[in-house]
Parts: C-alpha cells; sequence; structure tokens
C-alpha cells in the first residue's frame, strides 16, 4: 500500500468520542455510543468540544449498528429514556443544535423542541424525567452571548456579527462599571457554558423554564426525580491561580419554584464531583483544583451557603476531575483516590479503606436498588485490567470481567452498568496497541457476552508495543516502545515527548494514542519506531527546561539499551507543550538527528505577554502556575523566564527542525515565526509550514491531515 492510502486507513479508524457516556436501553437490547468524526463545519450551538461527533446505536442481539442520523454534522450526547424506548440526543441537522428524539418501535426521528440547545462538553446529556416524556435540555439564553471561547477558530458561521461595526474594540485593565462600554471582555472563557435550562415535554409540546442566565456544567438529578442540582461556573477564583470556582444550585421539578443557590464559590475542575444524598436534604462533593483541599463536602437544602468540611482520610485527596462520590442505600459514600477504593461511613463519620489487591480506577454509577456495586479495575503487575462486583454488605468481590486488553476509564466515556428489572449488564471499551477499540456488552447474570467491532484494519501495517522500564529519582517509571513489524536489523526511532506526561498509559490504546490523528502505526508502517516515555515534572522545581531535559536524557539512556534500536537514528517530535519540550531537549541533549515541532512555544516572554484582539485571554496563569508552572510574574524575575525559553538557545541546536503551525491557532500562532525566522538567521536547516487550520491536527481536514503526514514522514526519512 502506498503512504496515503495507509494514512487514510488510520484516520478512518471509529474511535469512541471522548468524555461523552454510552447508555443501555432499560431492557438491555439497545446501545447508544458516540464516536469521534471528521469536522464538516460549524452549526449554531455546536461547540468546539462535540464538533464532529457522530451518535451511533447497536441492537445488540443482531450486532446491527448504524449512525442515528448521518445528515447531521454533528450528533452526541445520547441518552435512553426510562422505559427504553426512545433516544433523547443533541444534533444539528436544521444548522443549529437542537435535541432530537429516535424511536425505538418505528425507527423514526422526531424533533423534541424547536429551541436551539447550547451544551458544551460532550457529557452535558439530556436528562429524561421519570415519565419517559419530559427531558431537561440546555438551551440557547435569552441574554446576549459571549461565544469567544464555545466554537472552534475555524468556525466560519456568522455568530458573532453583532460584534462587528466600524467602532474600535475598547480593553481594559480595570472591571467596567458599564459592560456596554467594552465590546469584550478579557479571561471571559467561562461564558462558554453560558445556557438556559428548559424541561421539554415532547408529548404535550410544553416547554417550562427551570432556571435562566446560569452556566450550568455538572448537573444531576435527585433519585425520586423530585429535585435537580447543577454546578455554574464563576470562573477563576484569583487571576491567573487556574483554579476554577462554581456555585451550586438546586430547583424543584413538579413546583414552580425558584432555583436557590446553597453553596457559593466551591473549588472543582468541571463541575461534576457532586451527589445527592440519599435523603435529598444534603449534596455530598469533593473539592479539586490547584487551590482545592481535595477533602469531601456537604451543602445542606435547609441551611444553605453553609458548606461543611466532613473530611478526608490522612495524607489523601479525594479530589477527581470527572467522578462524584457514590452514595449507598444505607448512607455511607464510595469515593475513588489515589488508585484506591474508600468508603465514608454516615453513622461515625469514619473514612475506611476498602482492602483491595488491585489499582481501583472508577465506581461506576448504577441505575437500580441493588446490593453491588461494579468497580473498573487494573492489576498493572499482571497486565490484567476489568471489572469487580462487590457486595456492599458482606464487601465479597466477584471478578466478573479480567482480560489483557486496555480499557477507557468511566469517566472519560468508557463504561456504562446498568442493574434493573433483573437484568445486569456492562458495556465497555477495549483495544489494544495492534487492535482498534471495540465494544464489549457482557451479560453479568449468565456471562454471555457479544462484541462490536467498530473498524477493520490491516495487520500488515500494524507495529508492536512493549514497555521499557527505568528509574529516576527513586520513582519507577515507564516508556511505551512501538516497532516496526518484524524488524530484521536496528531501526531508526522517533521519541514523542511532552512534559509532565506518563505517556506509557497509552501502551494499550491502538496505534500509543487515544485520537487517530496521532496513531504511530503510521510511523510504524514505514519502518520507523515510536518511544513514547514517562516525563514528570516536578511541582516543586518552577524550572521546567531542567526538568523535562533531565527525564528526557533518563528515558533516552534507557531507550539506547534496547537491541533493536539504532543509537545513531533517533528522532524527536512534540506537539504544543511537546513542541516546548522538544524544543528544551533540542538545545540541551545530542541524541537527535531530526525533529518536528507542531504547535510549540519557544519564548516564555512573548508567549506570556502575548495579547490576541480576536481571542482576548491571558496566559499569565498557565506560565505561573499551570503547566509551566514558573512559580512567578516576569518582573518578579525575567532570568528565569530566560532560561527555560528555549528560543534563547536555539544556537545549540543541530539537527534539522520541521515547524508546523495552524494560522487560526488561537493559542500560540505566534510562536512558529520566530522560531524559523531564528533558525534561518542562524543557518540552522529548518522548514516552516503553515496550515490554514486551528491547534491540532485532530480537528484539521483529511487533505491537510494528509499533507502533514507526508512531510512528517518525509522529513524523518530523509534524516534519520
Amino acid at each position: 500500500m502506498n503512504l496515503t492510502s495507509i494514512i487514510n486507513e488510520f484516520l478512518n479508524v471509529k474511535q469512541p468520542a471522548e468524555l461523552v457516556h454510552m447508555s443501555l436501553s432499560a431492557d438491555h437490547k439497545w446501545l447508544a455510543y458516540c464516536i469521534q468524526g471528521e469536522s464538516r463545519g460549524s452549526s449554531i450551538g455546536v461547540s468546539m468540544a462535540v464538533e464532529g461527533i457522530q451518535q451511533w446505536v447497536c441492537e445488540i442481539e443482531t450486532g446491527s449498528c448504524f449512525q442515528v442520523i448521518p445528515e447531521a454534522k454533528s450528533s452526541w450526547a445520547g441518552v435512553w429514556s426510562p422505559d427504553g424506548m426512545t433516544l433523547a440526543f443533541y444534533a444539528d441537522m436544521n444548522k443549529q443544535a437542537q435535541l432530537w428524539l429516535w424511536s425505538i418501535p418505528n425507527r423514526t426521528l422526531k424533533l423534541a423542541s424547536d429551541r436551539t440547545a447550547r451544551p458544551f462538553f460532550g457529557f452535558e446529556k439530556p436528562i429524561w424525567l421519570a415519565d419517559s416524556k419530559r427531558i431537561i435540555m440546555k438551551a440557547m439564553p435569552q441574554q446576549p452571548l459571549d461565544n469567544d471561547f464555545f466554537y472552534t477558530s475555524t468556525s466560519t458561521i456568522d455568530v458573532d456579527s453583532e460584534k462587528r461595526s466600524d467602532q474600535p474594540l475598547v480593553f481594559s485593565t480595570k472591571p467596567q462599571l458599564d459592560p456596554d462600554k467594552t465590546d469584550f471582555k478579557i479571561n471571559t472563557w467561562f461564558n462558554r457554558y453560558q445556557a438556559d435550562l428548559y424541561i421539554v415535554n415532547y408529548v404535550t409540546g410544553e416547554e417550562l423554564p427551570l432556571c435562566l442566565g446560569r452556566r450550568p456544567v455538572g448537573m444531576q438529578l435527585s433519585s425520586d426525580g423530585e429535585h435537580f442540582a447543577f454546578t455554574s461556573c464563576q470562573g477563576e477564583e484569583l487571576a491567573n491561580s487556574q483554579q476554577n470556582i462554581y456555585d451550586l444550585w438546586v430547583c424543584s421539578i413538579n413546583e414552580n419554584s425558584i432555583p436557590i443557590c446553597i453553596a457559593h464559590n466551591i473549588r472543582l475542575d468541571y463541575g461534576l464531583s457532586f451527589a445527592w444524598s440519599n435523603d435529598k436534604q444534603r449534596i455530598y462533593y469533593t473539592t479539586n483544583g490547584p487551590l482545592a483541599d481535595r477533602a469531601l463536602w456537604a451543602a445542606e437544602l435547609l441551611n444553605p451557603n453553609h458548606p461543611q468540611l466532613i473530611g478526608q482520610p490522612e495524607n489523601i485527596q479525594l479530589g477527581y476531575e470527572f467522578d462524584y462520590p457514590v452514595i449507598l442505600p444505607k448512607g455511607d459514600l464510595l469515593l475513588v483516590a489515589q488508585g484506591s477504593l474508600w468508603r465514608y461511613s454516615s453513622v461515625d463519620g469514619q473514612f475506611m479503606k476498602v482492602l483491595l489487591d488491585c489499582e481501583v480506577i472508577a465506581v461506576l454509577p448504577q441505575s437500580g436498588d441493588t446490593s453491588t456495586i461494579v468497580v473498573q479495575i487494573r492489576k498493572l503487575a499482571e497486565g490484567v485490567e476489568g471489572f469487580w462486583e462487590i457486595d456492599h454488605n458482606s464487601w465479597e468481590v466477584k471478578r466478573v470481567i479480567e482480560d489483557q486488553y486496555g480499557h477507557l476509564p468511566w469517566f472519560e466515556g468508557g463504561a456504562v452498568y446498568s442493574s434493573e428489572n433483573g437484568r445486569s449488564s456492562i458495556a465497555y471499551i477495549r483495544q489494544q496497541a495492534d487492535m482498534p477499540p471495540e465494544i464489549r456488552i457482557v451479560n453479568l447474570l449468565n456471562e454471555q457476552a457479544s462484541t462490536i467491532s467498530l473498524s477493520a484494519i490491516r495487520k500488515e501495517n500494524l507495529g508492536s508495543s512493549e514497555l521499557i522500564t527505568w528509574n529516576s529519582k527513586d520513582k519507577d517509571l515507564k516508556g511505551a516502545l512501538l516497532l516496526p513489524q518484524n524488524p530484521i536489523d536496528r531501526v531508526p526511532v522517533i521519541i514523542r515527548v511532552y512534559g509532565g506526561s506518563m505517556q506509557s498509559r497509552y501502551y494499550r490504546n491502538f496505534g500509543l494514542s487515544n485520537a487517530n490523528a496521532d496513531n504511530h502505526h503510521l510511523f510504524a508502517s514505514q519502518g520507523f519506531g515510536v518511544f513514547m516515555p514517562d516525563l514528570p515534572m516536578r511541582q516543586s522545581s518552577h524550572e521546567p527546561v531542567d526538568e523535562i531535559v533531565h527525564a528526557i536524557e533518563i528515558a533516552v539512556q534507557a531507550l539506547l539499551k534496547h537491541p533493536l534500536v539504532d543509537p545513531d537514528r533517533i528522532g524527536i517530535i512534540g506537539h504544543s507543550f511537546g513542541g516546548y519540550s522538544a524544543l528544551a531537549a533540542l538545545t540541551r541533549l545530542p541524541y537527535f538527528k531530526a525533529a518536528v515541532i507542531s504547535a510549540g512555544i519557544s519564548s516564555l516572554v512573548s508567549f506570556y505577554t502575548h495579547f490576541d484582539y480576536t481571542s482576548p485571554a491571558s496566559n499569565y496563569g498557565w506560565v505561573e502556575g499551570g503547566q509551566v508552572n514558573l512559580g512567578a510574574s516576569l518582573w518578579e524575575d525575567r532570568e528565569r523566564y530566560i532560561r527555560n525559553s528555549p528560543l534563547f538557545d536555539l544556537d545549540r541546536i543541530e539537527s534539522p527542525v520541521l515547524i508546523i503551525q495552524g494560522s487560526r491557532d488561537h493559542l500560540c500562532r505566534h510562536e512558529a515565526g520566530p522560531i524559523f525566522s531564528s533558525l534561518n538567521r542562524l543557518s540552522k536547516t529548518a522548514e516552516l509550514v503553515i496550515y490554514e487550520e486551528d491547534h491540532w491536527q485532530g480537528t484539521w481536514g483529511r487533505a491537510n491531515q494528509e499533507d502533514y503526514y507526508h512531510r512528517v514522514v518525509s522529513w524523518f526519512s530523509k534524516y534519520l
């Protein structure tokens, strides 16, 4: 096969959509799931987080799978009604996001509401009420919208026409008493969550406002269906802190009541980590973020705005990004923290560790009142992943699923569990480095299983993977190595780097990646090995270049001990912060014979102070305390900014460098030019390729994706 055919084969692999949960129908006969798709343009109400996603359903008994609404450019967030007859989901069939229904009995589509929908994340699903007629949806708000951080930067829809005028754009460093005097506000990214909440009755056509004018993200219905809770994002707690804060609101479903805020400014990442108590009188939540205590709290409905700190196990941080406490029937709570399962007793207020000989990934949310819970587990030493059923009265364990595949975590949309109406099933996504993702559905009562194969792939284009281990600073580290099929001699190896990332976790992902645009079999099919090492960074250091370079050097030394690796043909590639990491390595280490820098950053000075009037946001927090973590402003320690900016050391680079940049990249499109012009002035070998695209290749058009890979493969072939 020629390279173009191979590229298209891998780009056509069906990958599960990130952070969009699957749904099992009540009779366990149908599964709804979402697939990553190619962007075909934006529509009103379709955010950058869900653009191009495709809603699929599968009839489990027959194995028949199909896209529900192929005419739509984007469709997502499908969830079955309580009676199991109807799927509610969002789609842009009419050039705008709307709530749609698909009926099992007659296999027909129906528009549930003419109202434009406006969810942001894929996990913000429609929520059915118990009568299977009414649905809670996120709708386009009535007040004026700030769309700066909602749509992709490649969007061509005219959603901001009201902002275009002959008047000058005015920005201010101080809060405006009159917001109408400023055309744009700085750091208003949280307005991407603006939405009104409505209850839609698709049978009668009645639509009742539940809460208007907020920024809802996390949403949960109480178990009796009478009350609804949601978090409303308030932005950053302190300027440049990267600590998100949320207000916690509750509403009554069946009464025309006024929503009540029961907790202000709670510290959460995505606003998801909360759950109703069994008596519906309080909401438990765990805090998360750089300023959070990562403990368990409770907010009382009868005593609003006086949240109570419950606590946490000694030296254990409870807060997670995407999952939440699980409430047991007797009122105890289950939480996952640092690979272990913890139980909080509502009787004596004590935390107890549930002793299991495995790493616990998640507790799966359950439907129905059962005596068991299901936990997602991993046993690294044995190479096993799976699901265990635990009786929460006796705490006896039943190992219902164990296999040697890679499983996507539940909170990333990788599994769904349902136990009700005399049925009990798990559907989960599994894959291997040389096997594309597939969906496995297991009946826990009779242990019968079926498999939904999402993609077919030619085996001759696939490499083989293994783990390499080493030790650094008394820490055991690993790297995933993908080698070409049946190598007969030492092979050139491309190292993908991303400072702070434990990349060995992709060891069992197809192509060592969770996205087609980064599928490393594309390199293996052309005779290259690919190495993805763990590259930890200490938060206490505030010297990112030192941390990154040390981690890469130790990883390379471990790689070079492999008998099939050619030490004289090592390349390096990095995207975004990985591009910064690769540039840092190129200026300090002698190993690399060729490099590809994609959307990379070379100067923390320019990146820190950059201002883009078309997308007004600052990078202060990201540099001072976020991913770069310099721990000071530019004016407090300018030398730290300089020594951690590879731009000032580009004269040390000896490797040929291919620079890739999207012109619509709102994050760092201004960085590629200075890298290239500096290397040009220094008479280094470099090439700059600019595409009229966004930040990441996964959102690019197919023609540019193909061109990108042709150029990258050609570059490494030429210089390795």
